[in-house]
């Protein structure tokens, strides 16, 4: 009998530490995450101005949050990428969630209902019924949607996970948040959802408020789950009414809103225990905000004693995160296993003395630019387009006409704005340090002005001396802003924008073509002012290939480190381009054994960017990525990134002003090329270094088009390095009538 009692403890004490085991996850950490629909950064500093919050605040790790999704940028589409960790798209047909036994307007619950779609809902307490429609929807298109990752995961490993909350107003039912917290059959095991949540109260936004309280109760008591997600609408119900109200009545309502939410934040946060992350963030801003273009979420985490601006290793930036990167940080915090594919990184506090104040006045400047950035460019490419042309009908008819005197300044007038044309990338590079928020046309103005005085400055220099300044200054200023962290580039209207989220850090495609066509004028620029003084015995001859060398070398590293350009395309762009540039100027003939060795550095240039993304202990780059996909063998997944790729820069071709800047560029090589005399053919008398190097930077250019999803960018600023300085030269040769004979030398006016 003795024996039969301490087998049947041993059953009991084993049993019991099975289902500790099984729960310990949720027992051990918890996550709590907040999402404030409709929040801006303005409404976060309103926010911020009450009682107990700004303390909280203060011992935060706060960021702005970009999202890029498919379709429309708002909640419901946030929601699925933070979710799944990728991109999905939310169609309305697909409807919202409810409860197992809550009753639909055909008058079936939706448990009956969810049966008849063939929906698991074992163990549900909430139900999605529509992920079957949702999943349909986002067959065939140029992402690889996972929706309801987050859930099967947590599920997998045995962590609960609830959702409370919805958004419902009047007869719409909109709880948008269980698109975050449902695994990949639509559900979610536990939380309320329904109108338990709400309360009617006369005088609110559709008569109804946030039951905090409820919420509250519910959120506290709950220890079991690992992950709780609330929905909170308040603040979205009254934006959506905002129009339609007495100014005087939405201020009421809105400090009522903030109020509520400040004090409900103060109990979380003053009840949060050391397990716990309390994370709250926007998943999509007001109607106002995006009239504004003012698209940034805020998102604050709680965890620990950690404060700062939080960033990750998706965005390299301090206060800057990705939507991607809410699942990773979740999972790492719960200590859960990271499934394959996932492309964000778990956040991280940067404790470097910045804080919330800081990133107020970050969020602006990034906003602003953003809102400018538009007019800025569009305004900058036009000009470019319209001088361009007006060049090449200048050089047409004055070749037919003696001009005169007034020709004569309408000549000059056209070459000082090509040479104040080449200097605007650098100029764009520059004006970024400058801390100003101006209206787009005063910036626009202002670069004009100092780029037509620096014209003006070296219009008496040779061509080959202007163009190195001006090409030389470009790429030095480069490198020298990307070896210091790229703060220049990331905040220049010719960087990238973190609105847009399509590249963080690094080079972009802009700067990348003028990378490429400004290294490679400044060298054939060298060796036109330089080759010939060269001895043609001892080592003297050697520095400039040397130098010239040394220099695309040291380009083409900084376009392919993993912790500088991280610029595959351009890496591949530019070794082509150097790669003509460099044999045309030291006179090699492009035979059959130059192709072979063009194609076989190619090949080379390509193994090396896949080893490199591999065993560096950076993050994976997109480069890294695709190399892990066929080292596993994943072919499925590699075409659909190639297929995504070549859809990216196919509709740029059709939509970007980019592409006409290309297409006249294209046009206007065509006749200096092949009208009449053939310009460009005794253009390589005067010049023969300058026109050769235009071959590598024609040859860079078009690389770019092929090798980068937004190919006809790097392609347009590129190729800008040769049109120009061509068509300067162009116009510095005063009228002529007749076909010059063979060996004529054509003088430039600085010459």
């Amino acid at each position: 009998m003795r024996k039969c009692l301490i087998f049947l403890s041993v059953l009991l004490l084993l049993s019991f530490a099975q289902k500790s085991d099984a729960i310990q996850p949720s027992q051990g950490s918890q996550v709590i995450v907040l999402f404030v629909e409709g929040m801006s950064f303005f409404d976060l500093e309103e926010l911020r101005k009450y009682p107990h919050v700004d303390r909280w605040m203060d011992d935060a790790g706060a960021g702005a949050m970009s999202a890029r999704t498919p379709g429309t940028r708002n909640a419901a589409n946030t929601y699925l990428l933070m979710g799944g960790g990728s991109q999905a798209l939310y169609t309305d047909r697909s409807g919202t969630a409810y409860h197992f036994d809550e009753a639909l307007p055909t008058k079936k619950t939706a448990g009956e209902h969810a049966a008849e779609l063939g929906l698991d809902h074992t163990g549900a307490n909430i139900v999605f019924p529509g992920i079957f429609r949702l999943l349909t929807d986002n067959q065939n298109k140029p992402y690889t949607p996972r929706i309801g990752l987050l859930g099967s995961t947590l599920a997998t490993h045995q962590v609960p996970i609830a959702a409370y909350g919805n958004g419902d107003h009047g007869d719409v039912r909109q709880r948008h948040a269980v698109l975050f917290a449902m695994d990949e059959q639509g559900r979610v095991p536990d939380g309320d959802v329904s109108s338990s949540t709400l309360q009617s109260v006369a005088g609110y936004p559709y008569g109804v408020k946030t039951n905090y309280s409820y919420l509250e109760e519910n959120i506290l008591k709950d220890t079991r789950s690992g992950v709780i997600v609330v929905q909170l609408s308040d603040l979205s119900r009254l934006y959506q009414l905002a129009d339609e109200m007495e100014s005087g009545q939405f201020a009421r309502q809105y400090e009522r809103v903030l109020t509520e939410l400040s004090v409900f934040l103060d109990h979380l946060l003053s009840a949060r225990r050391d397990n716990q992350m309390v994370m709250l963030v926007s998943p999509a801003v007001h109607a106002k905000a995006v009239q504004e273009k003012k698209l940034l979420t805020p998102i604050m985490i709680w965890r620990g004693e950690e404060h700062g601006l939080i960033t990750s290793s998706t965005t390299r930036q301090p206060g800057l995160v990705s939507g991607l990167d809410v699942l990773p940080s979740i999972l790492n915090w719960l200590k859960v296993p990271m499934p394959e594919g996932v492309t964000g990184h778990a956040f991280r506090v940067q404790q470097n003395g910045q804080d919330v104040t800081d990133l107020f006045r970050q969020v602006e400047y990034i906003h602003h630019t953003y809102a400018t950035r538009s007019s800025v460019l569009y305004t900058y490419v036009m000009l470019q387009m319209i001088t361009l042309a007006s060049a090449v009908i200048l050089w047409i008819w004055g070749r037919k006409n003696h001009e005169g005197e007034r020709g004569e300044r309408v000549r000059r007038g056209v070459r000082l704005a090509l040479l104040a044309m080449l200097w605007f990338p650098f100029l764009l590079l520059v004006e970024a340090a400058v801390s100003w928020q101006v209206a787009g046309p005063v910036v626009l103005g202002v670069l004009i002005m100092v780029s037509l005085l620096l014209a003006f400055v070296l219009e008496s220099f040779p061509l080959s001396r202007t163009v190195a300044i001006v090409s030389g200054l470009t790429v030095f200023g480069l490198l020298l802003d990307g070896w210091t962290g790229a703060t220049l580039m990331r905040q220049s209207y010719l960087g990238y924008d973190p609105v847009i989220g399509a590249r963080f850090y690094g080079l972009g495609n802009e700067y990348e073509g003028v990378l490429i066509g400004a290294a490679t004028l400044f060298v054939a620029a060298l060796y036109q002012m330089f080759a010939a003084r060269q001895s043609s015995r001892g080592w003297r001859r050697h520095i400039l290939p040397v130098s010239s060398a040394i220099l695309f070398a040291t380009v083409l590293y900084y376009m392919v480190a993993p912790d500088l350009g991280t610029d595959a395309g351009g890496f591949l762009a530019g070794m082509i381009g150097f790669f003509v540039a460099g044999t045309r100027l030291q006179g090699w003939t492009l035979g059959k054994k130059g192709l072979l060795l063009l194609a076989g550095g190619l090949v080379g240039g390509v193994l090396v960017l896949m080893a490199g993304s591999l065993l560096t202990d950076q993050p994976l780059t997109h480069v890294g990525r695709v190399s892990q996909q066929i080292v596993s063998g994943n072919w499925m997944e590699v075409a659909q990134m190639v297929e995504r790729k070549l859809e990216m820069n196919i509709r740029l071709i059709r939509v970007s002003i980019w592409s006409k800047v290309f297409v006249v560029s294209l046009i206007i090589l065509g006749l200096l090329s092949l009208k009449n005399d053939r310009f460009l053919r005794h253009l390589a008398l005067d010049y023969p270094y300058l026109v050769k190097g235009f071959a590598g930077v024609i040859a860079g250019s078009l690389a770019g088009l092929v090798l980068n999803d937004s190919g006809i960018v790097t392609a347009a600023t590129c190729i800008m390095f040769l049109v120009v300085p061509a068509l300067y030269a162009a116009l510095g040769n005063g009228p002529m009538t007749d076909v010059p004979p063979e060996g004529t030398k054509l003088r430039d006016v600085g010459d």
